[in-house]
């Protein structure tokens, strides 16, 4: 439920940014510059709308793996069978964002951005990658993981502010 209202919020954030506006210069309007606009809002629009499917793809797979994180931060990770159960599940739920990420496609309309995004999702990939490892040892230590994500997040910020959006948090909308 967390998730929804965090996405809900992001999603209600960057289309706010995404409002058109309006020029009452018509001789320009009427012009080439009207165009220009439309594409630029079509650009934001394919843009906030692929954003927000990143993070429902992996939101999608992602649970378990919370769970655990949640729990370990809580200091709330049980002992035993229990938790070997746990890590197995985190395991398979992080192996199953990473899949979900690797198949997620970018659209042509982004392609002038395709070389960042690409990268982005690679480095989410990883982040996903290092977890697996980490759930394989004795105290699972997610900060290398995390850092790379940021990778991620920084990237996707710098192509969301460059096409006039707000900025965002990826890693915290798919880690409640």
């Amino acid at each position: 439920m967390k998730k929804m209202t965090i996405l809900g919020l992001s999603a209600a954030l960057l289309l706010a940014a995404c409002g058109t506006e309006q020029s009452t210069d018509t001789a320009e309007t009427a012009s080439g510059s009207a165009t220009m606009e439309s594409g630029k809002e079509s650009i934001k629009s394919q843009l906030m709308q692929f954003y927000l499917t990143v993070s429902k793809e992996i939101n999608k797979e992602d649970a378990q793996l919370n769970d655990f994180e949640i729990a370990q931060a809580e200091d709330a990770l049980p002992a035993g069978a229990e938790l070997t159960d746990m890590k197995e599940a985190a395991a398979t739920s992080a192996e199953q964002a990473m899949q979900a990420v690797e198949s997620i496609e970018v659209p042509e309309s982004l392609s002038d951005h395709q070389e960042e995004i690409d990268g982005a999702l690679a480095s989410i990939a990883a982040s996903y990658e290092m977890k697996i490892e980490e759930l394989g040892t004795d105290a699972p230590d997610f900060q290398a993981a995390a850092d790379k994500f940021a990778e991620a997040d920084a990237v996707f910020n710098q192509v969301l502010e460059e096409n006039g959006l707000i900025s965002s948090n990826l890693y915290n909308e798919v880690s409640q």
